[in-house]
């Protein structure tokens, strides 16, 4: 029975996708309305969400894999990379002290639990490693990989529109605005953008990683000194 739980994953993230492919809408996003069927479905019926859960480790289990696997299309942009080096990794700086800044300025505007502002604080880097440095930090792992994922919908759903709105053409800007925002959820989006966003987004995801994970400490210290 609880191997079932894997397969209705699949089966409706395909289904939703299939069904979603015609609509240009932001929102037809299937992997969106997947975890919204779940959500609607665990929260009206008596199914165990921990069977769920236990069903579907394969999946968390594969996270790391698929990083590794963007390898590929930064093989594919390698020249154009090493030609713009210096602005991506500048770009992805900047970026990651943004996106660290107001994610816990505007949390601490509500509320100043140490635990909550911890575990918003590597919102915008894949889940791995924000779950990494949650723990590490004191936060809560579970609600960082939830505001993740609900960071990387935003921008998967958004984030095209956004571009357009703010007239950023470029490719491999695109890319590098959707992989330090969104990480691994805008980077699948950005390579259906096209090869050189796709490349320069995953780029962006692992140097914005990096870059987190040494910015972190920093930041803690911060957020324990404003607690204390």
């Amino acid at each position: 029975m609880i191997y079932l739980y894997t397969l209705s994953t699949l089966l409706v993230f395909l289904l939703l996708k299939r069904m979603l492919a015609p609509i240009t809408n932001p929102l037809a996003n299937p992997l969106l309305w997947s975890v919204v069927f779940f959500i609607v479905l665990f929260s009206i019926s008596r199914l165990d969400f921990t069977d769920y859960q236990q069903a579907n480790k394969v999946f968390v289990w594969l996270l790391e894999p698929a990083i590794v696997a963007l390898a590929l299309p930064l093989f594919q942009q390698l020249q154009q990379i090493r030609q713009h080096l210096i602005a991506v990794f500048i770009s992805c700086s900047v970026g990651v002290v943004v996106a660290m800044s107001t994610g816990v300025l505007v949390a601490y505007g509500f509320s100043h639990n140490q635990q909550l502002l911890l575990s918003i604080l590597p919102k915008s880097v894949t889940s791995p490693i924000a779950m990494a440095i949650t723990e590490q930090a004191g936060g809560i792992a579970s609600l960082a990989a939830a505001i993740v994922i609900g960071v990387g919908l935003l921008g998967a759903c958004f984030g095209t529109s956004v571009l357009r709105w703010a007239n950023i053409t470029n490719a491999q800007a695109q890319g590098l605005a959707m992989g330090c925002s969104a990480h691994a959820i805008g980077t699948a989006k950005a390579a259906e953008m096209g090869p050189q966003q796709g490349g320069f987004s995953a780029l962006a995801l692992i140097v914005s990683g990096i870059i987190t994970a040494l910015l972190a400490p920093a930041f803690i210290y911060f957020i324990e000194l404003a607690g204390a």
